[in-house]
């Protein structure tokens, strides 16, 4: 009898662990890690919520399925490493597809297509960056692509929170 309650303690113990390892790949399966790969996106809503309980600023990127400079932006920009770190790091990042009228985004009381919230942000193209406080409250718009190092500099720009006290061409002599 002491053997049959010895096995199944270890069957117990095995399922558990081999169950926590599980549920462990699945939510880190949603965790970005600056390694040069895709960034995964949250909605626009989950990146506000993020904000609030982190404190950090919030970077939503406006972009469309069919927009190439939205394509080349996530390939050429957003892959590399030392930007991930420092995007992961510094903001909360969310994604709004303006193509999309038929959804719901509830922002601020008030019910909006992800199209007609991208409108309200000012995108009229994309793709467009949109900085955001931890609060919600709008920054800044960055409309069209940007290369490498330029956006790298807007992002240091916004995440150390510069543009509170001088504008970004002073903060690009400052920096030089």
């Amino acid at each position: 009898m002491l053997t049959t309650n010895h096995q199944i303690f270890r069957r117990s113990v095995t399922i558990s662990l081999v169950a926590l390892v599980v549920i462990g790949a699945a939510f880190g399966q949603d965790q970005n890690v600056a390694d040069g790969s895709p960034v995964r996106w949250p909605s626009f809503e989950t990146a506000l919520k993020s904000a609030k309980d982190s404190g950090k600023i919030v970077l939503i990127d406006v972009f469309a399925p069919t927009c190439p400079w939205c394509r080349k932006m996530q390939a050429e920009v957003y892959t590399d490493e030392k930007l991930q770190a420092y995007l992961y790091s510094t903001f909360e990042i969310g994604r709004i597809d303006i193509s999309i009228e038929a959804d719901t985004v509830i922002f601020k009381g008030y019910e909006l297509s992800s199209a007609q919230l991208g409108a309200g942000f000012g995108a009229s193209g994309t793709p467009t960056t949109i900085f955001m406080e931890p609060s919600g409250e709008y920054i800044t718009r960055l409309p069209g692509y940007h290369g490498l190092e330029d956006f790298r500099d807007v992002l240091k720009y916004v995440g150390s929170e510069s543009y509170r006290d001088m504008s970004f061409a002073d903060y690009l002599e400052i920096k030089e």
